[in-house]
């Protein structure tokens, strides 16, 4: 085992100090109280570009830039009547002029110390030039933010004055649209029911047996007709249903009664050889429903069959009453429903592919839809080529 004992195997700390002072990685400096410089190190004279000796003996002030030399001077005194460990030039830029005359940003930090009876300044000096880039290309990137943020607030507001605007212009159309509808629905009646009058009186002065060309012709005048004012009853229906106007009033219904009802005004619409048959199952018979929307739904639903299948076939519709809840299905042997159009069968104005060629205005359904969704009722279908068959379920008794 080896001991060690004496001086020789002691660190030599004023050697450590020596190195340290040397090797430091930061400028060090030290300047007696006329603030000249006594001693500085290799780090010192690479940040400021001098030689090893070419500072000794030179005051800090050839270390600072012109411009606040004297201010400086005035600090450095005011430091040696009070001196204490700080960093200097707290919330200040300070910065240091290379022999070039170059200026970067530094940070310096100051230690006192008494040796002797003489009092020493040591100042730490950091080149934060790299620091100071950061910090710079940190606050213009926040600077450019901001300004992209206040540009598209403002692009944002300009959008939204412009949505606002469009928002009016289309409020102003939709209320034109409305007034339209109601005066054209209005004035459009009245000429039909006049038609319509004329030719019940044709019919009823020439007789569909003495004369059958006239009774073939006042069978057409009476379908288109009847044709229009379906589609004026469209339009108008769905404007008061966008308005918010319909309002569902439940009055009690015999659905066997109101079904064979409409199903003998909807046979005149019937084609050559096609038949509408209908079935009620179920003991009881009564509902309470609005009876508009539940008319409109059944007579929208059997025109559709009627519409949509060909001379000879048969429409069927059913109606049941089962556990507090009222079913109506519609069954047609007809053209069919293309699987690509299915998902859009409820929308508004939607004609089906396959039935460009048969007049409509596309919006029965959806206002069929519209019409359950205030009643709380359902609708679904199935359909494939010659076999469509239509699902409504109702509560029995809406309200309770």
């Amino acid at each position: 085992m080896r001991t060690t004992t004496g001086t020789d195997d002691r660190l030599d700390l004023s050697r450590v100090c020596q190195l340290l002072f040397h090797s430091a990685g930061e400028g060090l400096v030290v300047v007696d109280g006329k603030g000249r410089i006594l001693l500085h190190n290799p780090r010192l004279n690479e940040m400021f570009g001098y030689t090893t000796d070419e500072l000794n003996g030179e005051t800090i002030e050839l270390l600072i830039p012109d411009a606040t030399k004297d201010r400086h001077k005035q600090h450095r005194e005011a430091y040696e009547q009070k001196p204490v460990q700080r960093s200097m030039g707290i919330g200040m830029d300070l910065a240091g002029k290379r022999k070039d005359g170059s200026v970067f940003p530094v940070e310096v930090s100051l230690n006192h110390l008494v040796l002797e009876g003489e009092r020493y300044v040591m100042g730490l000096v950091t080149d934060i030039t790299m620091r100071r880039k950061v910090e710079d290309d940190l606050r213009r990137s926040r600077q450019e933010l901001e300004d992209r943020v206040e540009q598209r607030t403002a692009e944002l507001k300009e959008a939204e004055q412009s949505v606002r605007t469009a928002l009016e212009k289309e409020r102003e159309l939709h209320a034109l649209k409305s007034r339209f509808v109601a005066m054209a629905s209005h004035e459009f009646r009245t000429p039909l029911s006049t038609i319509m009058s004329s030719v019940d009186l044709i019919s009823r002065y020439t007789g569909n047996e003495s004369d059958e060309k006239v009774a073939k012709h006042v069978i057409r005048i009476r379908g288109k007709v009847r044709e229009m004012t379906a589609m004026l009853n469209d339009f108008l229906s769905l404007e008061r249903i966008e308005q918010g106007q319909v309002e569902c009033n439940v009055v009690p219904i015999d659905i066997v009664h109101l079904s064979i009802e409409l199903i003998e005004e909807l046979r005149n619409l019937a084609k050559s050889g096609q038949a509408i048959d209908y079935d009620h199952e179920g003991a009881s018979r009564d509902v309470k429903l609005d009876h508009q929307m539940l008319s409109n739904v059944i007579t929208n639903l059997v025109t559709n069959a009627v519409k949509y299948s060909p001379e000879g076939k048969r429409v069927t519709m059913r109606t049941r009453i089962a556990d507090g809840r009222l079913t109506i299905t519609v069954h047609d042997e007809g053209i069919g429903i293309p699987e690509e159009d299915q998902q859009h069968l409820f929308e508004r104005f939607f004609r089906g592919s396959n039935a460009t060629t048969i007049q409509g205005t596309g919006l029965g359904l959806n206002i069929v839809k519209r019409y359950l969704d205030i009643m709380q009722g359902t609708i679904g279908f199935k359909s494939g080529p010659g076999n469509t068959l239509f699902n409504v379920e109702l509560p029995q008794f809406l309200g309770q």
